[in-house]
């Protein structure tokens, strides 16, 4: 029996409705994203997985060379509810009336040939998504975009299942997502100051320190600076001189609303731009989620 999602499908519209209400300029995009996520946290519910098991012996050296749980392409994923997802996402798509709907139409009358493309999606197969893409007359990064939603439930699931392999202590010092190898998407501030990192791609939670570059593990102090606006207290840019990456950080100490880490993504990307224009680098692949 898989462990309870953490997030309800009301909950992700109330936390659409509050950034709503703070930025009417992201009403759209952010209603959008708000019927795909709940959608996922729906479809979530009826996920069924294999249980994961991974050996004593592995996990020891996991642990002793701080490597990932498994890669990407070792998740597992329940085909049939991400095909049923993925007809979803493309209804709520052309009913949205998204930019994607015309693509998404054409995905919907051939949703086989899509579902086909969820194992070279995991493993990273460039050239068959390329492949995909061309015989389905959308652009790749446009299906590489469905493929990964109609996924996220799924692979989110598999996290919950690998987390408990996770090392009971870790040190703080990991950039990357200790289930998955992947670069965080976002950074959230709890409590007394504690900073975790979600993954761009399982969406796993974990900790790290505060003083230090995720991707470079530089603690240059000098180095590290943060961008940020006095109107937008909530939110800000870590950005590391040494690298040139960038991670974006919600304070949740100081929001007075309901929070869903992929919706605060999506409603900063204009620290992305802000980024950008500092001549800083996004790690998370341009499709998880926007």
């Amino acid at each position: 029996m898989n462990p309870p999602a953490e997030y309800t499908p009301e909950m992700v519209r109330q936390a659409a409705d509050a950034i709503i209400a703070a930025r009417p300029s992201y009403v759209k995009l952010i209603t959008f994203y708000a019927h795909i996520f709940a959608a996922q946290e729906d479809a979530r519910l009826r996920i069924s997985l294999p249980p994961v098991h991974l050996s004593d012996e592995l996990i020891r050296i996991k642990h002793r060379e701080k490597l990932p749980l498994v890669m990407t392409s070792e998740m597992v994923i329940d085909p049939k509810a991400s095909e049923d997802l993925l007809k979803e996402l493309c209804r709520i798509t052309v009913d949205c009336g998204s930019e994607l709907a015309g693509a998404a139409q054409v995905l919907s009358g051939q949703s086989s040939k899509v579902t086909a493309l969820f194992g070279p999606f995991l493993k990273a197969q460039e050239s068959d998504i390329l492949a995909g893409a061309e015989e389905m007359g959308v652009e790749p990064k446009t299906l590489a975009f469905f493929l990964y939603h109609s996924l996220r439930p799924s692979l989110c699931t598999c996290a919950v299942q690998l987390a408990p392999y996770l090392d009971s202590s870790p040190s703080g010092e990991q950039g990357y997502c200790p289930v998955c190898g992947s670069p965080p998407a976002i950074a959230w501030l709890e409590g007394e100051g504690q900073r975790y990192l979600f993954c761009s791609f399982c969406w796993h939670k974990w900790p790290v320190n505060r003083a230090l570059c995720p991707f470079c593990g530089s603690r240059e102090q000098q180095g590290l600076l943060y961008l940020y606006s006095e109107e937008e207290k909530e939110y800000r840019v870590d950005a590391c001189e040494s690298c040139r990456n960038y991670v974006k950080t919600v304070d949740t100490r100081v929001l007075a609303r309901r929070c869903y880490p992929p919706l605060e993504h999506v409603a900063s990307l204009h620290l992305d731009l802000k980024a950008a224009e500092a001549e800083y680098v996004a790690s998370w692949p341009a499709q998880l989620p926007v």
